[in-house]
């Protein structure tokens, strides 16, 4: 484990558990003066059809526009603390593969804070697929927050 973190990535959703981790992220980078990013990945997998479907897209849309919503309220909330950068960024994918690939695509990402679960686990499982799935395959350490 690094002395010193020096870039955090938070992936978010609407869940506590979600919610909870943010919060542990927030410390951890103010502890550490590191980066922190918030990625909210819109889960488009169900809607991959040859021709979607106007409503779908109304979907895709609504789930984007609440996405953006949440990123604009934690960069308010991240603006009162100590963390030196934050960013929030929306991607579209399969939330478990997109989580993996962004952090080894931004090298300098050194800490992935998650919940244990997020908004997608309809019973309390120990550990969500997507939990477990990133555990797995995440390039840097992990920390899981219940």
């Amino acid at each position: 484990m690094p002395s010193t973190y020096k870039h955090v990535l938070i992936p978010v959703d609407s869940s506590a558990q979600a919610a909870a981790a943010f919060n542990e992220a927030v410390n951890i980078a103010q502890r550490h003066t590191a980066t922190l990013t918030a990625l909210y990945v819109v889960d488009d997998s169900a809607y991959h059809a040859p021709a979607l479907d106007p409503v779908l897209n109304e979907l895709l849309d609504a789930e984007a526009s609440h996405a953006n919503a949440d990123m604009r309220d934690r960069q308010r909330f991240v603006a009162t603390t100590t963390v030196p950068q934050f960013k929030a960024e929306v991607a579209y994918g399969n939330p478990k593969r997109t989580i993996a690939d962004y952090a080894k695509q931004h090298s300098d990402i050194d800490l992935i804070v998650l919940g244990a679960t997020g908004k997608d686990s309809p019973h309390r499982v120990a550990v969500g697929s997507t939990t477990s799935y990133v555990v797995d395959h995440a390039p840097c350490n992990v920390i899981v927050i219940r």
